[in-house]
């Protein structure tokens, strides 16, 4: 069967019951299929027979014991943001669970510091329902908080906002609530209990963990808990210029290990120039009501206003990277010292510069996901992995030696390489970033919008170039694991089995096989194969 085949007369009459139990929640057309068949990065791939928008927990435990029931697999999708194929079926007999329309708060304890949340929430939503309670989650979201939702963060592992001195988003989560394959549900963490609260993580074997970073292999997510702390009260910025990228990364990890920043990222030249997300804040009109609201006074506002007007981001190209930090403190005085170590600790280094970029992109932190494209249209795709802390100059010499040697392969199919690197909790990260340009998919169309795309739209398909991509992220990929590094989002694109001990495989594959027999949840994701597939 190829990608636009008909389904077999057994699928569609698995189709017709889950239309006749769930209604309007299964969507079957020739668009929304297509649609359905790209991600990100990879395109186009196996077409869904059908989608499903469950509206309830219920609904979508329904959705997936009938779907299994007749053989079919079970791909869970949650944002859209993915690039590694993991809302992508690997078989045809497939539908996808879209969980976007679980999108409610099912309860906010800000007692016992707690918030649940179903699985389709976005981080913009989650951090709107906890405005003015004081409370935040230690991590609070990614840049595409707007479109990514706390279930699709779980599945793929995530970090951004709050990570550098709290860790991923599994660092935050108590317990989750999962259907299986059988369409049974199952809660983690002290709200599998019987009249408990889902106040804990502890109690037992950590089952919650089992079902973080599976990337739906394991389970739908329908509903998770997250722990709250208390927002701080005060918020700095700064931003340093290096010539280096081992300056910039000595800084970042010289403030990891003092735990002095909650957020922090660095970026090349190319970065600051080719990056939507960060020339955003060029354009200062745009930027001055969001960042005079989050001045504490009116006249600090219209300073940090004008400042960011001022800057703009061309500054940002006078160095060769850039770093950008947020600094938290429970009060002024705390806020204070942290402010000068950091800049002590930044000035060994580099020099500081104008700090607008953290200051916008904390102003309004979830906006439109602009940056899954580059400035001018051009397609856009990561690849990441993490490190031990102490092992940072090693990997950015190795990492800055593998992209000078392929400098004329990159300039040759018209690639261009920019780079990111963070810390998270007491980990180096490290995300090169590729542009090319090639033709708009659906997903990309929807996601920025129409007329964001207008000019780009006749673009041809620059298949050559995609691939020369593929293989310079296979390259890196391997470059990566040579030197010990951990990938997130492993989906069925990052190396995974190959690089496990046999007997840790084994015992992923036997938890596989127990809450999963038939291989019907995301089959291939992970490189756990299905039964249509083995």
């Amino acid at each position: 069967m190829t990608a636009h085949a008909r389904p077999s007369h057994s699928a569609d009459n698995a189709i017709g019951e889950l239309a006749a139990a769930l209604g309007e929640a299964v969507l079957a057309d020739e668009k929304t299929r297509d649609y359905y068949a790209n991600d990100v990065f990879w395109q186009p791939g196996i077409r869904p027979l059908a989608v499903v928008m469950p509206v309830t927990a219920e609904g979508a435990a329904k959705a997936v014991g009938l779907a299994t029931s007749h053989g079919l697999a079970v791909v869970p999708r949650g944002g859209g943001m993915s690039y590694t194929k993991g809302y992508l079926p690997a078989v045809e007999n497939a539908v996808v669970v879209d969980t976007r329309k679980l999108d409610r708060i099912v309860e906010l304890n800000t007692d016992d510091m707690y918030i649940t949340v179903e699985a389709g929430c976005t981080w913009a939503n989650v951090n709107a329902a906890l405005e003015g309670t004081g409370l935040r989650t230690g991590y609070w979201g990614p840049l595409s908080g707007v479109n990514a939702t706390v279930g699709g963060a779980l599945s793929q592992n995530s970090a951004f906002f709050g990570s550098a001195l709290n860790g991923t988003v599994a660092d935050s989560v108590i317990g989750v609530t999962v259907v299986l394959a059988d369409g049974s549900l199952v809660t983690t963490g002290s709200g599998g209990r019987k009249d408990c609260k889902p106040f804990t993580r502890e109690g037992g074997p950590d089952l919650t963990g089992i079902f973080l970073g599976d990337n739906g292999a394991l389970g739908l997510k329908v509903a998770a808990t997250l722990r709250l702390w208390p927002q701080p009260a005060e918020t700095g910025f700064l931003s340093f210029g290096f010539k280096t990228m081992s300056a910039m990364a000595a800084v970042q990890v010289g403030l990891a290990r003092e735990r002095l920043v909650s957020e922090g990222f660095g970026i090349d030249r190319t970065k600051a120039s080719h990056s939507a997300s960060v020339n955003r804040i060029s354009d200062g009109l745009k930027a001055l009501g969001n960042v005079v609201k989050s001045g504490k006074t009116l006249v600090s506002g219209l300073k940090d206003a004008a400042s960011v007007a001022a800057g703009g981001a061309s500054f940002l190209k006078a160095h060769e990277y850039t770093l950008h930090l947020v600094l938290e403190g429970r009060n002024a005085s705390e806020l204070a010292t942290s402010m000068a170590r950091a800049r002590e600790i930044g000035a060994a280094h580099g020099v500081e510069i104008e700090n607008s970029v953290p200051k916008v992109m904390r102003s309004k932190p979830f906006s439109p996901v602009r940056g899954m494209l580059g400035l001018n249209g051009e397609r856009w795709v990561p690849i990441h992995a993490i490190f031990p802390l102490g092992d940072w100059k090693k990997v950015v010499e190795a990492n800055d030696a593998f992209f000078a040697g392929r400098k004329e392969f990159m300039q040759r199919h018209g690639i261009v390489y920019s780079v990111m690197t963070m810390t998270v909790g007491a980990e180096f990260f490290l995300e090169p970033a590729f542009y090319w340009e090639d033709e708009m998919t659906p997903l990309h169309v929807r996601s920025v919008g129409e007329d964001v795309v207008r000019p780009w739209m006749n673009r041809e398909a620059n298949v050559a170039t995609r691939e020369a991509v593929v293989e310079l992220r296979t390259a890196t990929q391997d470059l990566y694991t040579s030197l010990g590094g951990v990938n997130w989002q492993v989906a069925r694109d990052y190396p995974f089995k190959s690089v496990l001990t046999g007997q840790n495989w084994g015992l992923l594959q036997a938890i596989k096989n127990a809450v999963d027999p038939a291989g019907l949840m995301n089959p291939g994701s992970l490189g756990l194969a299905s039964d249509q597939t083995r």
